[in-house]
């Protein structure tokens, strides 16, 4: 059947769909638009704020992550010298081979600076690492020769 058909207005011809009185209308009104969007910027507002803890988290997560590899590297060093050093260059033979090398190293600990602190017979050690985005709300984190990650208040991390 075709889909044009006579009005009977003078006749002009028009499409079904464009009958004056037609209930059979298409699109939504202003309103129903403005109700979707409404709830999609509520639903936005509630997860952006979620995602943004989830990615702080993460991220610490990495750091303490990076932290305990190098406690194993400063123990396997200490297992073959019987002293532990303060410098990345002697833990690369100790550290993961996706860890080792400068590059990778500052890749692992992104978003952190790391520094090393040895006692003065080099017996002990503590890795300090801070982060260097302050806007990220980073916790800042040590770990020492007793391999228990610690916040910068010495509290453990759980």
């Amino acid at each position: 059947m075709d889909p044009v058909d006579w009005a009977g207005r003078g006749g002009t011809k028009m499409l079904r769909s464009q009958r004056p009185g037609d209930s059979r209308a298409r699109g939504f009104t202003l309103i129903e638009v403005l109700v979707v969007a409404s709830i999609i910027g509520i639903l936005a507002a509630i997860a952006i704020p979620s995602l943004a803890g989830s990615r702080r988290s993460a991220l610490e997560a990495a750091c303490v992550k990076a932290l305990r590899s190098v406690t194993d590297a400063e123990e396997m060093h200490y297992r073959d010298n019987f002293a532990y050093t303060g410098e990345w260059s002697r833990l690369d033979d100790y550290l993961p081979g996706a860890y080792s090398g400068w590059g990778r190293k500052h890749f692992f600990v992104e978003n952190y600076s790391l520094s090393f602190q040895t006692s003065f017979s080099n017996q002990r050690y503590t890795v300090f690492a801070w982060p260097t985005d302050r806007s990220l709300r980073l916790n800042t984190f040590a770990i020492m020769d007793d391999a228990i990650p610690l916040y910068y208040n010495f509290e453990p991390v759980r």
